[in-house]
């Protein structure tokens, strides 16, 4: 697989800034979105790989956009971050099929470790040597 594409989605600029700039430094390809319809129309347009999607944001919540990304890209890993660490928030994530969830404020290396075993895994999938969707399906998380 080439260079991972990473979409950002985080209705603070900051803070989508912050990410887009440490991913694309850290050699991924990298694009953001300010809230849940321009994260969808964005998926159509760049083909993420990946998607770091916030939980609050404007319109469609992340686990609404979560959904929608899913059912239009099941192969897309996605990774849901939020200020929130309750455990029914992070069991809903995981039977949803996100890969992760950070919470806010984490540690950047926390979230290259975690995009580099994502990376790997999605490595894997396209030569046919892991079921990426199935397991992902299974709310396998990676963190």
């Amino acid at each position: 697989m080439e260079r991972c594409k990473v979409m950002v989605v985080d209705d603070q600029l900051w803070v989508r800034t912050m990410l887009l700039e440490a991913l694309s430094s850290s050699g991924y390809l990298t694009f953001g979105a300010a809230n849940g319809r321009e994260a969808l129309r964005m998926m159509h347009m760049e083909k993420p790989d990946i998607a770091l999607i916030d939980m609050t944001i404007p319109g469609i919540d992340g686990f609404a956009l979560l959904a929608h990304l899913k059912d239009e890209k099941p192969e897309m890993a996605t990774i849901l971050m939020s200020g929130n660490s309750d455990e029914d928030c992070i069991r809903r994530a995981r039977k949803e099929g996100a890969c992760g969830y950070l919470v806010k404020p984490f540690d950047m290396e926390e979230l290259k470790s975690l995009l580099a075993r994502i990376s790997t895994t999605l490595d894997m999938a396209a030569r046919g040597e892991v079921r990426w969707t199935m397991d992902s399906r299974e709310g396998q998380m990676i963190s």
